[in-house]
């Protein structure tokens, strides 16, 4: 009896110890000893609302926001679904013209905003989502750049053979490492650890938070609409097919990034996503967008119409153009 007892013990360490790795991974920048990206410290979120009143009359005068400057088993991560891929492919070609890789990329100056002020509720039209664009695109880079370090953590531990930091990024993005070897575990987690192209961030933003005047958005900084079962997670949306649904608050508009980034490199929904990422890493981030996009028809109950929404809100706002932008 004392044995068991014993074992249900340290079961439960070895569980909450994992949830605590998790934890100190998703929420605190820089888990597992990678040095975060620069803008994630010694710089301090702030109210950009006086940056934010854009008067209507003159938003034919902007050329864009960018003036601003010039956990299922790891292996079904490794299987293709050629059907579903050439059906997507095709209605993606139909939904949607693709523009040409931008010459100069954007350059967006390191303003985050913890919430959503009031000045852009204010605003109406193209000069809201203007505000909307000016507020999620710096996240969104950051969010991106944060991946991209996690990237070169993950090949450093593979190439150093250090299998305990494999094992820690392994709990992170839910896969069981105790299946792999080294090489295995690391391929592994490269199709889980990457970055969501910028254009498609957006547009999913946009859609989600209706363009940041949804309840979910202004109450609790929720750009992307995430579902959570426990009601002190979030708040309780006017109607739900599960009573337990709510959606997920967070305490700033970057932690709501990071999470929704974190959702489609880890749940088993988006495998798929992930698998034809994988496969278009030499593809354009202007390709890629539109493409991906139709591996998204589980993120919402209206499934393939959702596809077709954020193929036309990124087609008529020319989100292309952020496609490779960065953060400076």
């Amino acid at each position: 009896m004392s044995m068991l007892l014993l074992r249900r013990i340290e079961n439960r360490h070895i569980f909450w110890t994992a949830l605590l790795m998790v934890a100190i991974g998703v929420i605190v920048p820089g888990g597992f000893g990678v040095k975060p990206p620069q803008w994630f410290h010694d710089r301090p979120t702030r109210d950009v609302a006086s940056e934010l009143s854009v008067e209507p009359d003159k938003v034919d005068k902007l050329t864009s926001v960018a003036s601003l400057k010039t956990v299922p088993k790891a292996d079904g991560d490794l299987a293709i679904d050629h059907k579903t891929q050439q059906t997507h492919h095709l209605s993606h070609n139909k939904s949607r013209q693709v523009s040409p890789e931008p010459t100069n990329p954007v350059t967006v100056p390191v303003k985050f905003a913890r919430n959503i002020p009031e000045k852009h509720f204010e605003l109406t039209g193209e000069a809201q989502k203007q505000s909307f664009i000016k507020l999620v695109l710096p996240l969104i880079l950051a969010a991106n750049d944060e991946l991209l370090q996690r990237r070169q953590a993950v090949k450093a531990a593979a190439k150093a053979k250090d299998r305990e930091k494999l094992d820690q990024w392994s709990i992170l993005y839910r896969i069981e490492s105790e299946d792999f070897d080294d090489t295995s575990l690391s391929e592994r987690l490269l199709r889980r650890v990457d970055t969501v192209p910028v254009a498609l961030a957006l547009a999913q933003a946009a859609v989600e938070s209706g363009w940041g005047k949804s309840r979910f958005a202004q109450q609790g900084n929720a750009l992307f609409g995430q579902w959570a079962w426990t009601e002190s997670a979030g708040m309780r949306p006017l109607a739900a097919s599960n009573k337990r649904a709510v959606v997920r608050s967070f305490g700033s508009l970057l932690e709501s990034v990071r999470a929704y980034m974190h959702n489609l490199n880890t749940h088993q929904n988006y495998k798929r996503f992930r698998d034809a990422r994988f496969r278009m890493k030499s593809r354009t981030d202007v390709a890629k967008a539109g493409l991906l996009a139709a591996y998204l028809d589980s993120y919402a109950e209206i499934g393939q119409d959702y596809v077709e929404k954020l193929l036309a809100v990124m087609s008529s706002n020319n989100f292309d153009q952020y496609a490779g932008a960065k953060l400076g």
